[in-house]
């Protein structure tokens, strides 16, 4: 008996792998994941190597990887090198998270009064060549006046007002996370509302964000690939309709 060929539309694909419609659409559009085959009446269809394909492209989404990257490393090498590879960042980086875990459990130890720490134990997973880098970046981009700022941000730390950031952040998921839904329900850009976006932000730069100051915060957020990265774990294309959006605003409220 022949075996039959296992097929599946758009839509089963993306529930079996718990992604969206719309992502699969986007993929197809940047041709970084073609169906199989479309039918007559449109429908599109994916086989095993296109199923395959997607795996690979979601193990390298799930490390925050841009897709421009993802579509360049998919055309080298073959699929077990690339995987072979990836294992080996991921292996790192799960190493890396469980020396986070070890200080976490002695930080918590020590403020029970359990366990004393040194301040290098403190700060020992941490890499400090990359957060000195983005610093570095942050004022060979935008000058001089930008490292009072980053001067601020570590006294702010350093002042105890670690609770005060961590109810800002929390404040900022919710924010995004409305700004996410606008995105994903189509809404145009110079309609999307950012003033919860832009009173935070200048609630924790701590004066005010003016509207030149938000429009160059929108050229931040796609200047740099941390950003892009990040905006882009929360939903595919958001970090341009989001600094796109962030503009338009900007010009509205001169």
């Amino acid at each position: 008996m022949e075996n039959r060929i296992e097929e599946y539309t758009v839509g089963e694909l993306a529930q079996a792998a718990g992604v969206t419609v719309r992502m699969l659409h986007h993929y197809d559009s940047l041709e970084l994941l073609k169906p199989a085959f479309v039918t007559a009446k449109g429908y599109r269809i994916y086989r095993q190597p296109e199923l395959l394909r997607l795996q690979e492209i979601l193990f390298y989404r799930a490390a925050n990887m841009p897709l421009n990257e993802i579509a360049e490393l998919l055309g080298t090498g073959n699929r077990v090198e690339r995987l072979t590879s990836h294992r080996e960042k991921v292996a790192k980086a799960l190493s890396e998270q469980a020396a986070i875990i070890a200080t976490l459990d002695r930080t918590i130890a020590k403020l029970n009064g359990d366990d004393p720490m040194t301040i290098e134990d403190l700060y020992k997973p941490f890499p400090k060549e990359k957060q000195a880098d983005y610093e570095a970046w942050l004022v060979a981009t935008y000058g001089q006046d930008m490292a009072a700022e980053i001067a601020r941000s570590r006294e702010n730390l350093s002042a105890g007002k670690g609770d005060i950031l961590n109810s800002q952040n929390e404040q900022l998921k919710g924010i995004e996370a409305e700004l996410v839904t606008s995105y994903e329900a189509g809404c145009d850009p110079k309609l999307a509302n950012l003033a919860a976006h832009q009173n935070w932000v200048a609630e924790m730069w701590g004066y005010p964000c003016t509207a030149a100051a938000y429009a160059k915060l929108a050229e931040l957020y796609l200047a740099h690939p941390d950003f892009i990265a990040r905006y882009e774990t929360l939903s595919e294309g958001f970090s341009q309709w989001l600094a796109q959006a962030m503009t338009l605003w900007a010009e509205r409220h001169k």
